[in-house]
Parts: C-alpha cells; sequence; structure tokens
C-alpha cells in the first residue's frame, strides 16, 4: 500500500511517517482497513481541511496556502489519533475505525491551539517595559527572548516548529517543519516553559538601571543574555548587582572565569554565582521551576561567553502517558 492513496488533494505531499499515515498502513496489513475505508477517511480530512481553508485562507486561488491547510489538517488529527491510541497502532486501527475521523481533528486541535496560545501571550507579553517616567523618551521594550526564540514562537502559528530539541537558550534551529508527533508538542511544551521561566527570573531582578545602559539592551540579538553576562561580572569584579560592563571589564571576567589551560569554566566562582541567583530568586519568593531554570541559563550564558557555539540542548524527557479521549 502506498501512502500517497491517503493524499487529499494532487500535489499536496503528506508525510508517510506520520502516525494517521503509519496506522492506515497498518490497518491495511492487517486486513481491517482496505482501498475504500482509507478514501473514506482521506474524504472526511479533507471535508475538515475544507473548513479550515473557508475559515483561514482568503485567497483560494493561492495553492501553497491551500496545500497547508490540507497538510495541517492531516497533521492535527494524526496528532489525535496518536493521543487517543497512546501511540499504539494495533490500538490507532481499533479507535480510528470505531470514532468519526473529526474527534481526532479535534483532540489535535485542542493540543495544539494551548500551545499557540501560550506562544502568542510570550510574544505580546515577554517584554520588559521602560518605567512610566522615561516614556517621554520613547525608549524600546526589551525583549526577553531572542531571534532564534522569536521565530520558534511566530512559527508556531502556522502550526510549525523551528527546533527538535527543548534548549535552554535556542540556538539551533532548523528551517519550519511541520508539527506532526507527540513528542514534537511535548519539546514545544518544553521550550515555552523554558521562556516563561526566564522571563519570571528576568522580571525578578533589580531593573531600575537597565534602560540606561549604553548601547541600549533592546538593539541587542539575545538581550537577555547580554543582561546577564553583565550581571555576573559585576558581581565577580565589583562584588555588587549591574547591569552595564566595559569591553576590558569584561575580558577581565572571562580571565576568572575561564581557565584556558584546560578549556574550562572554573568550578568556585561558577558556584559563587550560580549561588547568588538562587539565593537571590529564593528571596524574591519565586518557585523552585524558575529557580532551577535561572541556574541552567546561567550555565548557559558562561558557556556562551566562553564559547559563543556552545550547545544549550537539554535531553527532553516525556512526561506520563496520554489519556484514552473517550
Amino acid at each position: 500500500m502506498q501512502t500517497s492513496k491517503y493524499s487529499l488533494v494532487a500535489g499536496t505531499t503528506i508525510d508517510g511517517q506520520s502516525f494517521l499515515a503509519r496506522t492506515l498502513v497498518h490497518g491495511d496489513s492487517l486486513g481491517r482497513i482496505d482501498i475504500e475505508q482509507s478514501e473514506i477517511l482521506s474524504e472526511d480530512i479533507a471535508a475538515l481541511a475544507h473548513k479550515m481553508i473557508t475559515m483561514k485562507v482568503d485567497d483560494l486561488s493561492n495553492q501553497a496556502e491551500l496545500r497547508k491547510q490540507i497538510q495541517t489538517s492531516y497533521a492535527l488529527t494524526s496528532l489525535g489519533l496518536e493521543y487517543g491510541s497512546k501511540g499504539n497502532l494495533d490500538k490507532a486501527v481499533n479507535v480510528l475505525l470505531a470514532n468519526p475521523i473529526v474527534k481526532f481533528f479535534q483532540i489535535g486541535n485542542t493540543l495544539t491551539d494551548k500551545l499557540l496560545t501560550r506562544a502568542s501571550a510570550l510574544l505580546e507579553n515577554a517584554l520588559i517595559h521602560p518605567p512610566e517616567e522615561l516614556e517621554y523618551l520613547d525608549i524600546d521594550s526589551i525583549r526577553t527572548y531572542n531571534h532564534a526564540e522569536a521565530e520558534f514562537l511566530n512559527a508556531l502559528e502556522s502550526y510549525t516548529t523551528t527546533i527538535s530539541n527543548a534548549q535552554v537558550i535556542i540556538k539551533s534551529k532548523h528551517l519550519p517543519q511541520p508539527i506532526n508527533t507527540i513528542s514534537d508538542l511535548e519539546i514545544i511544551r518544553q521550550q515555552l516553559e523554558y521562556i516563561e521561566a526566564r522571563l519570571n527570573y528576568v522580571q525578578a531582578l533589580p531593573l531600575d538601571e537597565i534602560f540606561s545602559v549604553d548601547p541600549p539592551l533592546s538593539i541587542k540579538i539575545d538581550p537577555i543574555q547580554t543582561l546577564t553576562i553583565n550581571l555576573m561580572a559585576n558581581l565577580t569584579l565589583f562584588f555588587e548587582p549591574g547591569f552595564q560592563i566595559e569591553s576590558d571589564s569584561l575580558d577581565d571576567f572571562k580571565d576568572i572565569i575561564y581557565d584556558e589551560s584546560i578549556r574550562e569554566i572554573r568550578t568556585a566562582p561558577r558556584q559563587r554565582l550560580l549561588d547568588w541567583i538562587e539565593n537571590y530568586l529564593i528571596q524574591d519568593n519565586r518557585s523552585q521551576d524558575v529557580i532551577h531554570y535561572a541556574g541552567l541559563y546561567w550555565n548557559a550564558c558562561l558557556e556562551s561567553l566562553v564559547n559563543p557555539d556552545a550547545d544549550t540542548e537539554l535531553p527532553t524527557e516525556i512526561v506520563g502517558e496520554v489519556s484514552n479521549p473517550e
């Protein structure tokens, strides 16, 4: 059986590795889903795609946009089926034959919409605004996400993702790819939690002086990484928090923090910094999740300081089992 049989529109490429496509192939191998049944299922998904096109596509001559909506309908249905069957192909065949296809589409849509809503809120609200007394200066707000993370957040609106692993600071990214699996959703959820925790961490800092930093943090590709490194440098060199640092002083900080002979960050100064931010956030009554992330983030910033290409990826833990959506 060829996966192309399940293409909804001629010229639209459907991922043959998606859970729905694999379920149809598995059902065929068991003799439970024949060609006629698969075509009916495809027609049902096509009907769902038509509804999405009606709601979201203004220019019906835009073939690329039409294909994207078809692919999205297929992907959402596949996500719902994977969730409902807990990723078990035998069970997937059973529930697919026992339920209308729209049920799986609705489940997939609900799962992704929750993440899209969080992403949209971060794009709009994950900012540090200048105090009211400085508004007359027309100073830009400071993003708490970097450029790559902005691309990640924006991509989700189109049901695509630019990452394959959750990262403390997004650096490793790819061109937008469709969200096809529950694992993709878990990675996205973890990444959103990291960005949310960073916002919480930044909001706890003494922010009175950040809008006087020259050049402005708002023009940086990664404003919060710059802010954090400057803060660590001031704590190490001058024993007090601050967000402005001269280049010579930054070099002095690197000499203290990094052992060139073994090419590693020195343990003692690193630990002093991690202890400072942990104690600071504890005193500010931040949650353990935020405190834990801040430690990971400060470590990642230190690695980026001495090795700009440092990998900040973390293994993504898939949490628990999904429920049967009955």
